[in-house]
């Protein structure tokens, strides 16, 4: 049950507070092993064929070495000082979680536009999405955070989250595979990070970069659909204190049209929500590296946005963190009584 303490303290401890700059991050020396094999592979293999088989083994060795360094942890750090290994856990679970640092530098982009900056908020933005951000208005910044903020509560919050829990529920069972409930988070932390980094569909990346994106489509399949329902479960409740159903109602309705019109399989599942919740449009056209990528719209409505939406979405995102934080709660709870 430690690790599952370990799991619950660092999911705790990102409700309320965000990364340390300047402090070691887990998600940098991954991407610190991923650029070191992108740049040896591409000294080794030029043609696309090669940059394709140069991709899957920058997927593999990447998986081998995190997700065993994660094993090593669970397995012979709690042999040496069970303190010590606890509390190095604990702040691995706190640095795969992502919310209070998206919230803290999207609130960066809200203040800027507030103030009237539009350099300011461009370049606040710049830090949270991959697209061009030099020639956006307002609107689309303030949409761009909404898009960004949306996405990531599948992929920085719940899906380490999905795996995690996953990992303590197959613990419950066979306390043998204990070493799950830091693996698993940390293999999905690897491959969400090699998407982040190298699984763009341009010329330089199209082909090494397309195992480590074809694999987080995979490993998000299952967590942006529980995403999905976390969310609407999150509008429904909000819906109901207010007495109105019409957000719920847009919400759903635009889950079900457009849940699928993103070019993932897995982002339209939390944006397409967010976008009837606002009842507005999102996603569209987008610059990526100086060239216009074409998207499809998600939304029907034509509400403007205003920054304030920002705080709004995060306050949402907050209220579903919550929600899982209760069903860890309970299966905690379930699984102290079996044991």
């Amino acid at each position: 049950m430690i690790h599952f303490f370990a799991f619950l303290c660092g999911f705790i401890l990102d409700f309320f507070i965000r990364d340390f700059e300047k402090f070691p991050h887990i998600v940098r020396f991954i991407g610190n092993t991923i650029s070191a094999f992108e740049k040896l592979f591409r000294k080794v293999f030029k043609s696309d064929t090669g940059l394709l088989f140069s991709g899957f083994l920058i997927v593999f060795f990447n998986i081998l070495i995190w997700g065993g360094a994660a094993y090593l942890i669970d397995t012979f750090l709690y042999k040496v000082n069970t303190l010590l290994a606890f509390l190095f856990e604990s702040s691995l679970f706190f640095q795969i979680f992502a919310k209070a640092s998206l919230r803290f530098e999207s609130m960066k982009v809200y203040h800027a536009i507030k103030s009237n900056d539009i350099e300011k908020s461009r370049k606040a933005l710049s830090m949270i999405v991959g697209r061009d951000t030099d020639r956006l208005d307002y609107e689309h910044i303030i949409k761009a955070v909404i898009e960004t903020v949306a996405e990531n509560m599948s992929d920085g919050i719940v899906a380490p989250w999905f795996y995690a829990t996953l990992g303590s529920i197959i613990a419950a069972f066979n306390t043998e595979l204990i070493w799950l409930i830091l693996v698993l988070p940390i293999i999905y932390k690897t491959v969400n990070t090699m998407d982040s980094m190298i699984g763009y569909k341009d010329e330089k990346y199209f082909y090494i970069g397309k195992a480590a994106a074809k694999l987080d489509d995979i490993v998000n399949f299952l967590p942006a659909r529980v995403s999905a329902i976390i969310l609407l479960f999150v509008i429904f409740i909000l819906s109901l204190v207010k007495g109105s159903f019409i957000t719920f109602t847009n919400s759903l309705q635009a889950f079900i049209k457009y849940r699928y019109v993103h070019s993932s399989p897995n982002a339209g599942q939390t944006e397409s929500i967010i976008a009837g919740f606002f009842n507005t449009k999102l996603l569209g056209d987008a610059y990526y590296f100086g060239k216009l990528v074409k998207k499809k719209s998600i939304g029907d409505g034509n509400a403007a946005v205003k920054a304030d939406y920002i705080i709004e979405v995060n306050n949402i995102m907050y209220f579903a963190y919550t929600v899982l934080l209760i069903i860890n709660l309970i299966i905690g709870g379930i699984i102290c009584f079996i044991s």
